[in-house]
């Protein structure tokens, strides 16, 4: 998990460093932080939905829901480095999440996932909870335990995805590499909503 984290920091950085920002000292500052813990949160509620639509549309196990799958990792672990859960907690989190194959029980596999969906957008509420977001409401204020504790939670139902998607962590691992140099390669094109497709992702084996 660490080489995740790292490999994670890494892109941070560098697509941060595209937009003019240093990632340390903008995750650093107390009001920048909540800024980005709210995009990353973002991030992950979107490619969420992704899944989502993947599921209902095509079911459980494709190739591109896999990588969907794991495209949530990457957003998972950047609130992780903002809000301190360190790759020990979150593999132990995950694991709890991840019994092995077969993953929630009860009713279909794709009942089993949005159930998961369900929880997870729970656990994204609470982040969100986590930060004074309520521009008509005084007092509130960030929350670090308790985005902590979102976070971790998240990790868990993180695990519970990908046992339903038959990815243990070798193979989350080795997608979640893969799709980090396509990410890579990205910013390097100058990645632009506008003009993006799926060919790249297509390439991963998954």
């Amino acid at each position: 998990m660490k080489d995740i984290f790292d490999r994670q920091m890494q892109l941070n950085i560098y697509t941060l460093r595209n937009i003019g920002l240093d990632f340390s000292t903008t995750v650093a500052d107390p009001l920048e932080k909540t800024v980005w813990i709210e995009n990353y949160r973002k991030a992950f509620s979107a490619e969420l939905a992704e899944l989502v639509r993947e599921v209902r549309e095509r079911g459980v196990g494709t190739h591109n829901g896999r990588i969907e799958v794991v495209d949530l990792l990457h957003f998972l672990v950047s609130l992780s480095q903002i809000v301190g859960v360190a790759p020990s907690a979150a593999f132990s989190m995950m694991s709890d999440g991840n019994p092995g194959k077969g993953g929630v029980a009860g009713g279909t596999a794709e009942q089993a996932v949005m159930e998961c969906v369900v929880e997870t957008f729970l656990a994204l509420d609470d982040l969100q909870g986590c930060m004074k977001w309520k521009w008509w409401a005084k007092g509130g204020g960030f929350k670090p335990d308790m985005a902590e504790k979102a976070v971790l939670d998240l990790w868990k139902r993180f695990g519970e995805v990908c046992a339903l998607f038959d990815l243990d962590f070798d193979t989350t691992k080795r997608i979640y590499t893969a799709k980090n140099e396509v990410n890579f390669r990205r910013q390097d094109r100058d990645y632009n909503e506008d003009t993006k497709d799926e060919s790249d992702n297509l390439a991963i084996e998954a």
